[in-house]
């Protein structure tokens, strides 16, 4: 698999940005909850990703179904019709190797291992703020 080029990882106080991008990187964000979607949306935004949105896992399966590809994948745990763990096996069955990262409100270690378990690259407790999303991007970079 080829390396994507993310440049530096840029922060000021109004915007955050990946500079020196060859290729943008490409986010499907899976949550039923519409303004955890626009934090999360605006947070990957203003990252420099391009970004779709899906409100539950079936719509994730789906798109990937439908040909769509993303780079990076954050889905929440609890949806309805799919939830995260079902649809991260679904994906992975799938053959998609998209990183996968876990969005949740629980904070159980117990609930973390099983979403875990399903697939995920990594998972962590809502909201997304700046130094996750560094981390999840730089993760994304050395795979």
């Amino acid at each position: 698999m080829e390396k994507m080029g993310f440049g530096n990882v840029t922060s000021t106080s109004k915007t955050m940005k990946i500079i020196d991008t060859e290729k943008k990187i490409s986010v499907l964000i899976v949550e039923d909850d519409l303004l955890i979607q626009k934090i999360h949306k605006v947070m990957m935004t203003k990252f420099g990703t391009e970004v779709q949105l899906a409100a539950n896992g079936k719509e994730a399966v789906d798109l990937f179904l439908s040909g769509s590809s993303f780079d990076l994948i954050l889905t929440d745990l609890e949806m309805p019709i799919m939830d995260g763990i079902e649809a991260t096996k679904k994906l992975r069955s799938m053959g998609v190797t998209s990183m996968i990262v876990g969005v949740t409100s629980r904070n159980q270690d117990s609930e973390i291992q099983a979403f875990m378990k399903s697939g995920l690259n990594a998972c962590y407790v809502k909201p997304l703020n700046a130094e996750k999303v560094t981390a999840v991007l730089n993760e994304l970079k050395n795979i």
